[in-house]
């Protein structure tokens, strides 16, 4: 919400009457109602929660923000929502369910990928330390006849 009043900062608000404003963005011109709390963009009307354009406008007025919003953003809302008894639903053998739904067979939607694309590697990849010049690169060398450390398959002195 603060980011939206950030925004319409820099945007140019003319008062058409006490509540009523014109406010000119980068983009558009837009009507703001304080009032009834709208705005000719729609933000305001679809999520409850002040435009730029309208927190241009609050600010020009020195309308507090909170005032914009809708009351289902209010902490008293949401405890009256939770405040009368939730009933259980009662045993899961008792429910009266439709035949065609209880058949139904829902599945993961096939254009649906699980996970984030890999990026593909260019060129050789990078080791995540760099040796120092006193270090020696020291690599352990594994037995492919037993997988023992310390020697390889030529210098192996166990039984075949």
């Amino acid at each position: 919400m603060y980011n939206n009043a950030d925004k319409g900062r820099f945007m140019n608000v003319y008062a058409l009457s006490q509540f009523q404003f014109h406010v000119t963005g980068a983009d558009d011109d837009v009507e703001v109602n304080l009032m009834m709390k709208s705005c000719s963009c729609g933000v305001v009307q679809l999520i409850g929660i002040p435009c730029p354009y309208a927190g241009a406008a609050a600010i020009e007025r020195g309308v507090n923000l909170y005032s914009l919003c809708s009351l289902f953003y209010i902490i008293d809302s949401w405890r009256n929502s939770y405040k009368e008894t939730i009933y259980l639903i009662g045993n899961k053998d008792d429910w009266i369910i439709p035949d065609d739904i209880k058949n139904m067979v829902v599945g993961v939607p096939i254009d649906k990928q699980v996970g984030h694309p890999k990026k593909p590697m260019i060129g050789r990849p990078r080791t995540n330390c760099w040796l120092s010049s006193r270090e020696k690169d020291v690599k352990m060398h594994k037995c492919h006849r037993y997988g023992g450390r310390s020697h390889n398959k030529s210098s192996c002195k166990a039984r075949l």
